[in-house]
Order: structure tokens, then sequence, then C-alpha cells
């Protein structure tokens, strides 16, 4: 059995990826780090970075020829992850502070983003059918049982609500679209 998941990072988190046709924002603790080789292993050109989500909000009404896609995650699952990694990772408090660990991975965003005028969500745990080398991380919890879960740090029930509208007014991107958005994009560069 591997020890527990820490906090390594040597820089900010990339929250937001950007091609010649999509946008895509996903906050911590994955950020965009899934979509980065996934792109580069189709040669698309890419531009990452760490995006606040008020920002990607703007940019989905100032990018109107671009198609605007959310990696929603349960903000529960999402808040015990980052607070798991905070609490394992309490030596690191130089380097969280440095990389913008509290607003990369604890930050409230949900509430932001619900109405954004952002085209399609993706459910994190659907993910692996996106990026078929991509392999989501086991929880802490799964992995060395309860006493390993993050705690609740602060009130996240606006994320909860957030989550909810998200899921229930939005729309989920299936495969088939999503390969159209790549096949699109790819033909744009050339």
């Amino acid at each position: 059995m591997n020890g527990p998941e820490r906090y390594r990072d040597d820089g900010v988190l990339s929250t937001y990826v950007e091609t010649s046709s999509v946008t895509l924002y996903c906050h911590g603790p994955i950020g965009t780090e899934p979509f980065e080789p996934f792109f580069d292993n189709l040669g698309t050109r890419t531009t990452l970075a760490y995006v606040k989500p008020f920002h990607w909000k703007a940019l989905c009404n100032d990018y109107l020829n671009h198609t605007h896609i959310l990696i929603l995650r349960d903000p529960e699952e999402s808040h015990r992850h980052a607070a798991y990694l905070h609490g394992t990772s309490m030596r690191e408090a130089h380097a969280k502070r440095e990389n913008m660990f509290y607003q990369t991975h604890l930050q409230p965003y949900l509430s932001t983003l619900a109405d954004a005028d952002f085209d399609f969500y993706i459910p994190f745990e659907k993910l692996t059918k996106f990026l078929l080398s991509y392999h989501q991380p086991e929880s802490a919890k799964a992995l060395f049982g309860e006493a390993y879960e993050g705690p609740i740090m602060f009130d996240i029930e606006e994320e909860r609500q957030a989550y909810k509208y998200i899921k229930e007014n939005k729309i989920e991107l299936e495969i088939p679209q999503w390969r159209q958005l790549l096949i699109s994009g790819q033909l744009s560069e050339i």
C-alpha cells in the first residue's frame, strides 16, 4: 500500500485550458492536469493558466467563437480531497501559500459559475471516458478508510446548491459531441 497522497505542486495549479475552439475550466485539486498530455498527444496548441472563476465566467461571455466546458466535480468530494491534502501536507505551508493552494483547491467556485454562459459540463466521474489515458485517483477514504477522509473545513451549502443547479439546468457533454469538437478544433488549426 502506498503512503498518503501529499501536496507536492511546484507551481500554481492550472485551472484553464484554451485551444483554438474550446476553453475548459477545472478547479483543484486536479485542475486541468489531465488535459495537458491529452492535447499534447493530439498535437493541439493550448494555453494553460490559472484563471479565477469570475474571469472564466467573463471569458464565456467574451469568447463567442469558443465552446466553453466546465469539469464538474461534486463539491463535497472536491472539498474533502483538498482538505485531506491540506492536512497531510502541513509542512508545505510555504509552498501552498506561494502556489495559491487555497485559491486553487479550497475556494468555493461553483456558486460563481452556476449562471455563467458555458456550453457544456463534463462530470468529473466520467472524465476517463473523455480522456482514455487518464486514471482518476482513488479517494483517501477508499484507500485508507474513513479516518483519512478530509474534513469539511467551512460551509459548502452554496456550492452544493450550485452543483445541483448546474446538473439540472446545463447540458452534459456527450462523447460524440466531444469528438466533433476535437475534430473541428484540429481542422481550424490547419
